[in-house]
């Protein structure tokens, strides 16, 4: 008697996507760092020169970029600012006796939970939001836990950033059981954000 050769490859996909990536799995650690620059200048950054990287995007679209390893990644988005973000980008430097939770980014970075947990299915805040400090401009950050849709459970940073005349959101993820090995090199690449020079 053959085998269902329908039946046998429906396993083999429903095994392949069970696991976090089928040819995703565990990110390979950075040796060393490699600069980024966005082409319109939004953003900069370094990157593990081990990783995989793609971008895009040009003047009036979002621009992008990503860095993965197995099943982690980092992804870059730049995109025209809202009217929370326009006060902030009005000239006026803030005041050192702002209130942080009545700071545009602030406001920003809560209004953009609801987009969160539109993206990531089981999206939980587990700490944040806390003040970033980043050299392209006013910036938040949390920390959060979400699930894929085969029951993985994962681990990540969002940020949110307003640059120059830009506002950048930033997602840090990779599943939970290698968080504490990645999370030094999100760190770093976090702390390495500044404004780009457009090409």
């Amino acid at each position: 008697m053959k085998p269902d050769v329908h039946f046998t490859i429906g396993i083999l996909i429903v095994s392949c996507f069970a696991l976090v990536g089928c040819g995703g799995g565990s990110a390979v650690m950075p040796t060393s760092y490699s600069s980024y620059n966005a082409k319109d200048g939004s953003f900069a950054c370094d990157y593990p020169d081990n990783w995989e990287k793609k971008g895009g995007g040009k003047s009036g679209t979002p621009v992008w970029a990503k860095f993965s390893s197995g099943s982690a990644l980092i992804h870059f988005k730049a995109s025209s600012t809202n009217r929370l973000a326009n006060a902030a980008l009005s000239g006026r430097s803030p005041s050192a006796n702002e209130i942080p939770t009545f700071a545009p980014v602030h406001l920003l970075h809560v209004d953009d939970i609801k987009q969160a947990e539109e993206d990531f299915e089981r999206y939980t805040e587990i700490a944040g939001p806390t003040v970033m400090n980043c050299d392209l401009g006013p910036a938040r950050m949390s920390e959060f836990n979400y699930a894929t849709s085969f029951g993985t459970k994962m681990h990540g940073y969002r940020i949110s950033i307003l640059g120059f005349d830009r506002g950048v959101n930033v997602y840090c993820t990779c599943p939970e059981g290698d968080w504490k090995t990645l999370q030094p090199v999100f760190d770093k690449v976090l702390a390495s954000v500044v404004r780009g020079e457009a090409e």
